[in-house]
């Protein structure tokens, strides 16, 4: 038996979580978790979705040349990039590599986001 059974949550920064966690709950769905000392965890409901959840935490900047930490699987890049660009974000354009498509985006604090869609 494994030690470690999947990845839990990936640690996302953001100068007002709450602020965060209210645009990640609207643009994708994601439902509080928890909430302590300013960290608020959010994961997708719904089980298909997956479990590996994100934090948001409280921080002074963002490193905006830092690399994305994480990406999200859709079936429809087109309809996000447009939900995204329509949203005020920064989103590159799509790019196709293979089957793949894919792009990038400034989430609501500024950090990238990747978005792929195979």
């Amino acid at each position: 038996m494994p030690l470690v059974r999947r990845i839990d949550t990936i640690f996302v920064p953001a100068p007002d979580t709450r602020q965060a966690a209210r645009w990640y709950a609207r643009l994708f769905g994601m439902t509080k978790v928890f909430e302590s000392d300013g960290y608020i965890g959010l994961r997708f409901e719904e089980e298909d979705r997956g479990e590996t959840a994100i934090t948001l935490y409280p921080t002074e900047e963002i490193d905006r040349e830092a690399h994305y930490a994480f990406n999200f699987a859709t079936d429809n890049a087109n309809a996000l990039h447009e939900q995204l660009t329509e949203d005020g974000r920064e989103v590159t354009a799509i790019e196709i590599s293979g089957r793949m498509r894919y792009f990038d985006f400034r989430d609501i604090s500024g950090n990238w986001v990747n978005v792929c869609e195979t």
